[in-house]
């Protein structure tokens, strides 16, 4: 009950920061580049959509033998769980993990497979994060007050480097170097995608924008999910994330805000496609 009146509160406080953030930027504002995004959602969700794909078959690849039709509807129930629920990967990862049972893996394999998935997967992002904050810090792009933070963070994502590697140089990873090697190539593509979206977006809104800008602002963003973990959905923190960091790289707090809502919604989209098609798989 407690929790429960906890996670109510600070979805409370979420939204009120959400609503501040927007009331600041200026309602007509935020409508009026969303408007101006337009037909590109369709574009950004086909992205996000193709994002969950992979994904999915990097689950495929660390599982073995499931058909991949069958880890994709896995996939995309996990997807619009995690959406539409709010509590992120506490009960998406564990649902997939029930449903790959259900297709015939062990529990103690179902485990391994999602366990690793997600672990190769965070992984890739903090191997993202680290390049986007390190050059960020380093040319001072974030205001001051937020180089010992950030640093903190980037000291994490090394440390979850470094537990990495040496769990697989004492073969405590349950993968083979080619086999993972190629899930965390799959992860990187999975990556890409993510940083395309906020390309089409930024460009569509009619800001010159490069790809390695796009891949910076993606792994500037990577540790919202590990930093406010406790918010759910992270609402309000991430869209003051974004809009911190795109301010950062030189552009409006407004652009910045606009792309965390358009995830948002893209989001939503992709949940309910994700629902349909696995009802229709």
């Amino acid at each position: 009950m407690v929790r429960r009146l906890l996670r109510i509160a600070l979805l409370v406080v979420g939204v009120a920061v959400l609503f501040v953030l927007v009331r600041n930027v200026g309602v007509a504002t935020i409508a009026g580049l969303l408007r101006q995004v337009g037909w590109a959602f369709l574009v950004v969700s086909a992205l996000y959509f193709t994002h969950v794909c992979v994904r999915a078959a990097a689950l495929w690849r660390v599982t073995g033998g499931l058909r991949y039709r069958d880890v994709l509807r896995i996939r995309l129930y996990g997807e619009a769980v995690e959406m539409l629920t709010f509590t992120g990967p506490f009960l998406a990862e564990p649902t997939k993990g029930v449903m790959l049972t259900r297709h015939g893996l062990s529990r103690a394999d179902a485990i391994r497979g999602v366990g690793l998935e997600y672990g190769l997967y965070t992984l890739t992002s903090a191997w993202m994060a680290v390049f986007a904050l390190s050059l960020l810090v380093s040319t001072h792009a974030l205001p001051a007050a937020l180089h010992q933070p950030v640093l903190f963070v980037i000291g994490g994502m090394i440390v979850v480097t470094v537990a990495a590697a040496i769990a697989a140089a004492t073969g405590r990873v349950p993968i083979g170097a080619a086999r993972g090697a190629e899930v965390i190539a799959i992860e990187f593509l999975g990556q890409a995608l993510l940083a395309a979206e906020i390309f089409v977006t930024v460009r569509v809104l009619g800001y010159a924008f490069t790809s390695l800008q796009s891949v910076l602002v993606e792994g500037a963003v990577k540790f919202i999910s590990v930093a406010f973990f406790f918010v759910p959905g992270q609402i309000g923190a991430q869209e003051s994330v974004y809009t911190l960091i795109f301010q950062a790289m030189g552009l409006p707090g407004a652009v910045g805000l606009t792309m965390a809502l358009v995830r948002r919604v893209r989001a939503l989209i992709v949940a309910a496609i994700a629902l349909a098609v696995t009802y229709g798989l």
